[in-house]
């Protein structure tokens, strides 16, 4: 039996939408909504067209390939949801240099005042806590855990594999983020 609340995290399809339905066909639950971390927003399209999900919320944020998608000039570029006790702030990455490190997400995620910061743009899975007490720009330290999680891409990943997505649960005990790779 699964514990918790399960949210299923997507981004960097880039055109490869048949995947998206690949992940959501080889889950082996049901997720509470699915978090898209942008590039590829008419994607969702083909998850909203299917009968067999299209009742899966689906909160999205822009990503900058998805700046020229027609109809997406209304996706923000930064979500927060209140999960419980918990601020999630959803992103692209872009515009926070994720490239060149963690910082960046570390002032949007104290800006937001967020606990958890989910993040795509670099194609690469990777999950990573900040500690308590990490100083921040501002001459402040962090006050509590920083969880930062990239699900990968979905569509175009750079680490050799098919394509890769997360999973967020949200329990009592805490937090937890895996990964998981697209089987086909």
């Amino acid at each position: 039996m699964r514990c918790g609340v399960e949210y299923l995290v997507l981004s960097d399809s880039h055109g490869k939408a048949a995947r998206l339905i690949s992940v959501l066909e080889q889950l082996t639950f049901r997720p509470a909504a699915i978090l898209f971390l942008g590039d590829g927003l008419r994607d969702l399209q083909l998850i909203e067209e299917d009968a067999r999900f299209r009742d899966i919320p689906i909160y999205a944020v822009r990503g900058n390939c998805d700046s020229f998608t027609v109809g997406c000039e209304g996706v923000p570029e930064e979500r927060v949801l209140c999960v419980g006790e918990h601020r999630i702030l959803m992103l692209h990455g872009h515009r926070c240099g994720t490239h060149f490190g963690e910082g960046g997400l570390i002032a949007c995620a104290h800006a937001n005042r967020a606990d958890i910061v989910l993040y795509g743009h670099t194609h690469l899975a990777r999950e990573t806590t900040v500690p308590v007490g990490t100083p921040l720009s501002d001459g402040s330290c962090l006050t509590a855990p920083l969880l930062l999680a990239n699900p990968g891409s979905i569509g175009q990943p750079r680490d050799g594999s098919v394509g890769r997505f997360g999973v967020l649960t949200i329990q009592a005990g805490g937090v937890l983020f895996s990964h998981g790779s697209c089987l086909t």
